[in-house]
């Protein structure tokens, strides 16, 4: 009977293989599945051994508590780089490094035989990096595109030599890591065979494997419509051979196959580990190979030097206070933080592929004492010494790095708060006795707020990334507007480092029609209070606009609109109860949050959560793959307003704030749950009392007077863990947050008067905010 920490295992390595990793080589494919599956053996290994020996029971452990982040790592880096946000795909990568260090950790606390268990985890992380890390736009191109925005000439020169140097450093890096290998074309084999399933036996009707096939080459059986490619391990004779792991496809008693031959154009450190051992020619080779291995690691590394001199002058120039307050300083940031995460992407890809077990292993079989191996004395030895040296090299570029790690916390600690402020804040302001639009850019303090005079008497905005512009340096934001008279909707583009807001376009308007997607009767746009927008999945430069509607009745509409403003509607029209004024919707998020306890009820797919905001009702609508109810708010009397991020609902009122997990909504409205697990916030006087600018207010009585009666119109959750509020006297404040699911807590620290005044707010966090936080994360793992 498996332990619940077993079934956990098995559950997270079910969700690994379930990743599709397109473009793979299907070879690396296989050996990454193959590779997945051993590391239920090697837990189980841990946890056997474990009952007798503490080292073996933190061993297993640390690979229980690692692997759920390295599956959402994993699993956030594949649908970041599918949607073309290198940013989030980076920062994914950087969680998943840190996500091992622990198992490093835990591996080399012991010395001698006991330390040599865990080899596929390792194996699977280094394979995982590989497949990723090239996938991003060069440093270069990332350079290139950011150099019209810094005013040093000298930072342009220093810069330039950090992309173009680790750019060098981690490509060469990998090739020694992965190898180089070629897929020939394939090969149709004479003859048919029967296959059957989970079986490793290939039968064959008028076959000549002998003469046609060799071991280590790989087949592909016509039957088998995933196209999963099967090495040869051993040929019994023309009609008989074996696989290396068991079939999988659907039974067969006579199909074609494909012989495919993988060239080996240099060798990977797994192959090298795993060339044989037994001849003293074999034993040349191997130390060939090793040897140009290790003299390739410390060139690399020697020719790091100048780049990493250059990136500490340019940590210089980001710690410096003037050059914060630059138009440039974000862009500089990213991509820094994405220089380091290569460097640290590919120095972990390195110790995981050149994995301690593998390498304890075959140390151990050519000591000079082991009897059993046939190799010469002097060739043993020299096979000994080698296989030394890389691991003693691996671990010295693990442990080079661990005094510039230290140093590089300190820089990201000290950037830290200036990366935070330096976002992007919009708002609705009053003037000449309607809503408008203002916005202004991140700086510490109050804010210069600037009125934007190119958009119409507004209720409501919406602000989304496009997919085009997911993952640069220097987003165009795409901003919806709810327009009061005449009712309807415009598009706009904002620029996320100017603040400047131009393109207007006229989306939809009061009573038009617009036809429906499956050719339907139309219906006519009319009564919208409200809307969200999120880019749309199918089309990377159409945008799904979600609209709430009070027009005689109550009801939710989504409309498409392309690139070129052209509107289709969806002919889908739910109705909901009395009162609806507010609107959000937000894609299911890639992973859910590792503590919480209804993660398992978001299904898996892709589609949207819709929430709609009900005005004296204190229900929320709550829509989910073509099925709604309402779920109870925290307060039934009634609330403000509603707002989402990723992972959490918001609600917002007179009694302060509280989030919900989307996972527990869902099992609220499914039925699971009587309610949303909602976490609360009150205020108190300590919130702004701490403040740099706080009420002046001496009496007690007074100041609880003031904090009772204060009434939240608008709330938005960023991020880079601020929230920004817009309060009842319109007055707009700020404060860093911090939710403690497991606790049920949400903690901030002193809120600050941001200046302007409004009913609505929302802010966009630096574009490199996700990489400086996945960064910092790496630097703290032990």
């Amino acid at each position: 009977m498996p332990t619940p920490e077993q079934e956990q295992l098995d559950a997270n390595i079910d969700l690994l293989l379930a990743i599709q990793f397109d473009g793979m080589d299907p070879v690396a494919r296989q050996n990454l599945t193959e590779s997945m599956e051993d590391i239920r053996e090697e837990y189980r290994q841990a946890a056997e051994k474990g009952k007798t020996s503490k080292y073996y029971k933190d061993l297993g452990e640390s690979i229980a508590k690692s692997l759920p982040n390295i599956v959402k790592g994993a699993m956030a880096a594949s649908e970041a780089f599918k949607k073309g946000d290198y940013i989030s795909g980076s920062a994914a990568i950087m969680d998943v490094c840190a996500s091992i260090i622990p198992v490093f950790a835990s591996l080399l606390s012991a010395t001698g035989p006991e330390g040599a268990l865990v080899g596929a985890l390792f194996s699977v992380i280094g394979q995982i990096l590989s497949f990723f890390a090239p996938k991003q736009p060069s440093l270069e191109e990332k350079i290139q595109k950011m150099l019209d925005h810094l005013q040093s000439e000298q930072q342009i020169i220093n810069i330039t030599a950090v992309g173009h140097g680790i750019n060098a450093y981690t490509s060469s890096l990998r090739t020694k890591c992965m190898g180089i290998h070629k897929m020939e074309n394939a090969v149709v084999l004479a003859g048919t065979v029967s296959l059957t399933p989970e079986s490793k036996t290939v039968t064959g009707t008028g076959t000549s494997f002998t003469q046609s096939a060799e071991l280590e080459q790989w087949l592909v059986f016509d039957s088998d419509t995933s196209r999963k490619p099967y090495k040869i391990a051993a040929i019994a004779n023309d009609t008989s051979l074996t696989l290396a792991t068991p079939y999988s496809g659907a039974p067969s008693p006579s199909t074609t196959v494909k012989l495919f031959c993988r060239k080996t154009i240099r060798r990977g450190i797994a192959e090298i580990l795993a060339m044989p051992l037994e001849t003293e020619t074999q034993a040349d080779s191997f130390i060939e190979e090793m040897k140009e291995l290790k003299w390739g690691l410390v060139q690399d590394q020697a020719k790091l030097l100048a780049p990493e001199f250059a990136n500490w002058e340019v940590a210089g120039y980001l710690e410096r206070p003037e050059n914060q307050k630059k138009e440039g300083w974000p862009e500089v940031l990213g991509i820094w933080c994405r220089t380091y995460t290569d460097l640290l992407t590919a120095n972990m890809m390195l110790n995981c592929l050149a994995d301690p077990k593998t390498l304890d292993s075959l140390i151990h079989d050519t000591q000079e004492s082991n009897d059993k191996n046939p190799l010469p004395a002097n060739a043993k030895k020299d096979c000994h010494t080698v296989l030394r040296n890389l691991k003693a090299l691996a671990g010295m570029l693990r442990h080079s790095w661990e005094s510039d790690k230290k140093e590089m916390l300190k820089i990201v600690q000290a950037v830290r708060p200036t990366a935070r402020e330096r976002g992007l804040y919009v708002s609705t302001g009053h003037w000449s006795g309607g809503r408008v639009l203002y916005v202004a850019a991140g700086r510490k303090g109050p804010l210069d707020w600037q009125y934007k005079k190119n958009t119409g008497w507004m209720q409501t905005f919406s602000i989304n990334v496009p997919k085009d512009q997911v993952g640069s340096d220097t987003p165009k934001y795409e901003l919806l507007t709810c327009q009061e008279n005449p009712n309807a909707i415009e598009r706009f583009t904002l620029d996320s480092v100017t603040a400047n807001l131009y393109d207007r376009s006229l989306l939809l308007t009061r009573m038009e029609k617009y036809p429906n997607q499956d050719g339907s009767v139309t219906q006519t746009f009319n009564g919208c209070v409200d809307v969200s927008s999120l880019p749309d999945a199918n089309d990377q430069r159409a945008t799904r606009i979600y609209t709430a509607h009070a027009s005689g009745y109550w009801y939710v509409n989504i409309h498409v609109a392309d690139a070129h403003n052209k509107v289709t509607r969806s002919n889908w029209e739910p109705h909901t109860s009395s009162g609806l004024a507010h609107i959000r919707a937000v894609d299911r998020p890639s992973a859910t949050l590792a503590d919480d306890p209804d993660g398992a009820a978001i299904p898996q797919g892709q589609y949207e959560i819709i929430y709609g905001g009900y005005s004296g009702n204190g229900r929320i609508w709550v829509e989910l793959q073509n099925s709604w109810a309402e779920v109870p708010s925290p307060w039934e009397e009634g609330y403000n307003g509603i707002e989402v991020d990723p992972y959490y609902l918001w609600v917002f009122g007179s009694k302060g704030f509280a989030c919900a997990t989307h996972t527990s909504v869902v099992q609220c409205k499914n039925g699971k749950l009587p309610s949303p697990r909602w976490i609360t916030y009150k205020f108190k006087w300590a919130d702004f009392s701490q403040s740099s600018n706080p009420p002046n207010l001496t009496q007690p009585a007074d100041q609880e007077n003031w904090v009772n009666s204060l009434n939240i119109l608008s709330l938005c959750p960023c991020a880079d863990g601020t929230l920004s509020v817009s309060l009842q006297n319109n007055s707009f404040w700020t404060a860093n947050y911090e939710i403690r699911l497991k606790d049920k807590r949400i903690d901030t620290n002193a809120w600050v008067l941001r200046g302007g005044e409004g009913d609505q707010i929302q802010k966009m966090p630096i574009p490199c905010w996700s990489l400086l936080e996945s960064l910092k994360a790496n630097l703290l793992s032990d």
